[in-house]
């Protein structure tokens, strides 16, 4: 898993509305659903604007909170994970 290269997919831009980060579709590449961010997963979805590894990600998360490595790689497992289950990633 370290190794692959992960993305998001395009035709999306983030926006914040009423202290809420929220994932809007641009085009029909984008789909139709809007998604809500939480401050970490919006810092992993700007991330995910390129390609990134999962170190390369979870260094992201460890640098800017104070979370354990462990906790990080969980979250960040099941962040993926629902990613991958919605078709947001490319």
């Amino acid at each position: 898993m370290e190794n692959k290269k992960y993305s998001i997919k395009s035709g999306y831009v983030t926006r914040e509305i009423a202290g809420e980060f929220i994932a809007v579709p641009i085009d029909s590449l984008g789909g139709s659903n809007i998604i809500v961010l939480n401050e970490v997963s919006k810092l992993l979805w700007d991330e995910l604007k390129t390609e990134k590894t999962f170190d390369e990600l979870l260094n992201a998360m460890l640098g800017n909170y104070d979370v354990s490595k462990e906790e990080a790689e969980a979250d960040l497992k099941d962040f993926i994970m629902q990613l991958t289950e919605n078709d947001l990633m490319v």
